[in-house]
């Protein structure tokens, strides 16, 4: 009966087997440094300077591209980090947030009010003749 006793116990004290997960999908901050591909977005010269648009990539991704002084495009995310709705785009110099108020830096997407506490998802932004391109 000892020896059954023992051989229970080891079974016990085995080491439980690592659950095979799948790893979490990359946000754009973390995508590779290499450009794995480039989306035309439409003409510069939508955007007029201080504002910004948004272009719907597909049902996952939304981008935001400012022009915060003239020539100067930058893209983002445009998905709050708050709580994940889609900002409205710019007002008074700022990319704003209608759910709960959020305000982002159009030139960098970092936070300038909350609830909000992490920067918008940064995306490169070519300006190729008057078209733009995201970087992706």
């Amino acid at each position: 009966m000892a020896s059954l006793a023992a051989v229970s116990l080891a079974a016990c004290a085995a080491e439980p087997e690592v659950a095979q997960t799948t790893p979490p999908s990359a946000t754009v901050d973390q995508a590779p440094a290499e450009a794995v591909g480039e989306i035309l977005l439409g003409p510069a010269s939508e955007i007029l300077v201080g504002s910004g648009n948004k272009y719907q990539i597909d049902e996952m991704l939304t981008i935001l591209v400012t022009q915060p002084k003239a020539g100067d495009f930058r893209g983002f995310s445009a998905t709050c980090t708050h709580s994940g709705c889609i900002v409205q785009g710019v007002s008074d110099g700022e990319i704003a947030c209608g759910c709960h108020g959020a305000r982002f830096d159009q030139e960098t997407g970092a936070v300038l009010a909350g609830p909000a506490r992490t920067a918008l998802g940064r995306i490169a932004i070519e300006l190729r003749g008057d078209e733009l391109y995201a970087i992706l």
